[in-house]
C-alpha cells in the first residue's frame, strides 16, 4: 500500500480544454515523485497497437474492435491537467499510466517512450519502483498546493457529477463526429495537413503528409 501520508489519489477530474469542453481524468495520483496521471481501460481479450497508431486493437475470438489511441488521450489529459495547475507548479514531473485489467493480455512488439501500459496488478509495483529510481522529491506544501488546485475540478455531489459526465459523452461524440469528417475529406485531424494512402505490411491506409513531424494515421 501507499502511504497516505505522502500520496494523494483524486478520481473522476473533469478539466477545461483550449477549445472551452472538457476532459475526463480517471485518477490524479500525487506522490514524493510528481503526478501520476493514470487511464484505466476495462477491456478483454488481446490489446495490440502501437505509440505512433490513432487506433489499437481489441480482439476476442475472430472480433476486433478499434479504440483510440490511450496514450494520445492521456497525453491530452495531461496537458489539461499542466494548464489547470498554472505555471509556478509547471516543471513538476508527470507520469503517463495507462492501466489495462486483469482480463487484458498486452500483446505490444514496441516498447513505450511518453507512458507506461501495464496491467492492474503491476500498478503499485510500477509506483513503488519511481519511487525507488528517482531521485527527484516533490516536496510536502507543493503536494498540498496541487491538492487545493485540482480539487475544484472534482464534481462537489451525485447530482452534478451525473451533469458533467452526460455533457463530457456529447463532446466526446462531437469530437468524433468532426474528426470522421475531417478523415473523410482527406484533412489530417491533428495538424490539418493533407491525407494520402500509403502502403504498409496490413494493406493500404491514410496518413498524413507531413510525416515524420505528424504520424496521424485511419
Amino acid at each position: 500500500m501507499l502511504d497516505p501520508n505522502e500520496y494523494i489519489l483524486m478520481n473522476d477530474l473533469y478539466l477545461p480544454k483550449e477549445d472551452g469542453k472538457t476532459t475526463q481524468i480517471d485518477h490524479v495520483l500525487i506522490g514524493p515523485q510528481g503526478i501520476y496521471v493514470i487511464e484505466t481501460k476495462n477491456y478483454k481479450g488481446w490489446i495490440t497497437g502501437s505509440e505512433h497508431k490513432q487506433t489499437w486493437t481489441q480482439t476476442n475470438y475472430k472480433r476486433k474492435d478499434k479504440f483510440y489511441n490511450p496514450i494520445w488521450q492521456n497525453s491530452g489529459h495531461i496537458k489539461a491537467l499542466q494548464a489547470a495547475i498554472g505555471d509556478s507548479l509547471y516543471d513538476v514531473p508527470v507520469h503517463s499510466i495507462i492501466v489495462f485489467g486483469r482480463q487484458a493480455e498486452l500483446k505490444f512488439t514496441q516498447t513505450f517512450k511518453n507512458a507506461t501500459v501495464i496491467n492492474s496488478p503491476q500498478l503499485l509495483s510500477h509506483i513503488k519502483s519511481v519511487e525507488s529510481l528517482n531521485t527527484y522529491t516533490l516536496p510536502y506544501f507543493k503536494r498540498q498546493k496541487l491538492n487545493h488546485i485540482l480539487s475544484r475540478y472534482i464534481p462537489k455531489d451525485r447530482k452534478a457529477q451525473k451533469r458533467q459526465s452526460k455533457l463530457h459523452v456529447e463532446n466526446l461524440k462531437n469530437d468524433k463526429s468532426t474528426r470522421d469528417h475531417k478523415i473523410s475529406k482527406n484533412i489530417c485531424p491533428r495538424c490539418g495537413s493533407h491525407l494520402v494512402i500509403r502502403k504498409g505490411k496490413n494493406g493500404k491506409f491514410k496518413g498524413c503528409s507531413s510525416f515524420p513531424k505528424c504520424r496521424f494515421t485511419a
